[in-house]
């Protein structure tokens, strides 16, 4: 593999993380809110049951979603 090569694979594996992290950030912040739609002190009182049980369910989801990528990773 030559240098002209590795750099473009490096460029690739640094765009790749910065891309990641934006997901990850994105992710974050949807939790986050999701939890606040639950919570009846927060928003969760402005909110029909209906959009509650939905947020629940995302949280679910997530959850098992990021579990299973830890088993992966593994």
């Amino acid at each position: 593999m030559d240098e002209k090569e590795r750099q473009t694979l490096r460029e690739h594996i640094v765009w790749l993380a910065s891309e990641l992290d934006k997901e990850r950030k994105q992710n974050h912040h949807t939790v986050i809110f999701l939890k606040r739609l639950l919570d009846p002190e927060d928003l969760g009182h402005a909110v029909s049951n209906e959009t509650r049980q939905l947020a629940y369910q995302l949280l679910i989801e997530h959850h098992h979603i990021e579990r299973s990528s830890w088993q992966q990773s593994n």
